[in-house]
């Protein structure tokens, strides 16, 4: 897998989890979630790395793949696989805890500084700025009953040169029952210095 479409992957990842950092705080109930998410490039060349890459992924015999997405995937964390389309798909527990502490979700690393804006009629705005990889975007998020949709627009250099990177994802939720997927643990925010 070459270096942009890891960089797109991890890009992608992190524009789900927005989503449902956003999503947890308004209208998410306790239980296991999936979202699907698709990112494309401003950039032709790394569309094309990705198609590339995706070419090399349809090829790769079904136990290599399977390989490929066990290693992406720690034990007990959220599930995430790969689709021939290109999308990625996320399942994920979401906790009362996580719910309670809303916009803060996964989002405050201190990598990273997060700002949402208000909810209204369903539509929730935010925006994003983290230092490493230098990455800056803003999104939507519109809630309809236990499902979502959410589009953010990233800007970034972690390519080495800027690019603009829109993903859009769909969430639903499944059921109460995680099964084997645990929440992530919240960790606190770092003070401010």
């Amino acid at each position: 897998m070459n270096q942009r479409f890891r960089l797109t992957t991890l890009a992608l990842v992190s524009a789900a989890a927005l989503a449902m950092s956003t999503a947890s705080a308004q209208t998410m109930k306790p239980g296991l979630w999936e979202s699907t998410s698709k990112t494309t490039s401003a950039d032709p060349a790394t569309n094309k790395a990705m198609a590339e890459s995706l070419k090399q992924m349809a090829k790769m015999p079904a136990a290599q793949r399977k390989e490929m997405e066990k290693a992406m995937n720690q034990p007990g964390g959220p599930v995430m696989t790969m689709n021939a389309d290109g999308s990625i798909t996320v399942k994920s527990c979401v906790s009362q805890k996580q719910i309670d502490a809303g916009a803060n979700i996964g989002v405050d690393d201190g990598n990273c500084k997060y700002k949402q804006g208000a909810n209204v009629g369903g539509t929730q705005t935010y925006s994003y700025a983290c230092a490493t990889p230098p990455t800056s975007g803003e999104g939507k998020t519109v809630y309809q009953g236990n499902e979502y949709t959410s589009t953010v627009k990233m800007n970034t250099t972690a390519s080495g040169k800027k690019d603009v990177m829109t993903s859009e994802t769909k969430g639903k939720w499944l059921g109460a029952d995680c099964g084997a997927i645990k929440p992530v643990d919240i960790k606190p925010a770092p003070a401010k210095k």
